[in-house]
């Protein structure tokens, strides 16, 4: 009874060992590669993005049978079980998504920021640390826009420090139900880079026409770096980091955070990254 026992522990432990997963992931239409789309083990923090060329590769602790989710903005996102995927030169292709959306006609008179407008001196930071890491990982902000449509005109972000030249974001802005983070609202990527090294940086989003209400996040996505700093080393938890990306926060805003492409949220009702929006009302 013993050596069975040993037996089946020492079976689960090589089927949760350390899975390979692989691939590429193209437009099912044109047949060209697509860039930054999200792959993650769902309810995990595994996962990956593609890279120019439509490749992906990353290494996951876990079953054969853990759901592998495959999503971008503007696609049909696909599952598969990592038994599918592993070890494989998988080739995906992704269907662009039919979205049709109501013509919704505001007349603003006028304009206010909602979100976090400055900041708190004790109530510290948030970000990233690492060159390659945190691929995929979200930090964001809970919104209520009130019940009446707006029009977003710009997003604000206050930095307190990057040690990079440049950091590549991609934002989302997903609806809101009983405290859960659920659909995204955005039909089409939005894809910007952040240069400064701290302050206030305002992303303009007038082009895309974005009209909204209710309760939202608001969040930013860790896509790529360009170039790092050594000498913008500081301490971070007491150890000194030479790669990061870090924004000041707020107290009394609620923050939204997700370490991995498909893991769980983590809602922090104390405090968020200083963030806001101006909207058109």
């Amino acid at each position: 009874m013993k050596i069975t026992l040993i037996f089946v522990i020492l079976l689960i432990q090589v089927k949760v060992s350390g899975q390979i997963i692989t691939g590429r992931i193209i437009d099912s239409k044109t047949n060209e590669p697509l860039e930054y789309v999200g792959i993650g083990i769902i309810n995990t923090n595994y996962g990956t993005i593609t890279d120019s060329n439509g490749y992906f590769r990353f290494k996951a602790k876990v079953n054969e049978l853990s759901v592998v989710r495959i999503s971008m903005i503007g696609y049909e996102p696909q599952e598969f079980t990592v038994k599918e995927l592993k070890n494989n030169k998988n080739e995906i292709k992704l269907n662009e998504k039919t979205i049709e959306l109501a013509e919704i006609i505001i007349e603003p008179t006028k304009e206010r920021k909602i979100g976090a407008t400055s900041y708190s001196r004790s109530s510290g930071w948030s970000g990233w640390g690492g060159l390659r890491t945190r691929k995929g990982y979200e930090i964001g902000i809970l919104l209520d826009l009130g019940s009446k449509p707006v029009e977003v005109k710009n997003l604000n972000i206050l930095l307190k420090r990057q040690s990079f030249d440049k950091t590549i974001f991609r934002l989302h802005i997903r609806s809101i139900k009983d405290t859960l983070v659920t659909d995204e609202l955005l039909t089409e990527n939005i894809i910007f880079p952040v240069t400064k090294e701290s302050g206030w940086v305002e992303i303009n989003l007038e082009s895309y026409n974005i009209v909204l209400s209710g309760k939202v996040g608001v969040t930013l996505e860790w896509l790529d770096i360009i170039g790092n700093n050594p000498d913008r080393a500081i301490k971070i938890n007491k150890r000194m980091t030479d790669a990061y990306f870090l924004f000041k926060n707020k107290k009394n805003q609620i923050g939204l955070y997700r370490w991995g492409i498909e893991s769980k949220w983590v809602i922090n009702e104390k405090n968020s990254p200083s963030m806001y929006l101006t909207i058109r009302e």
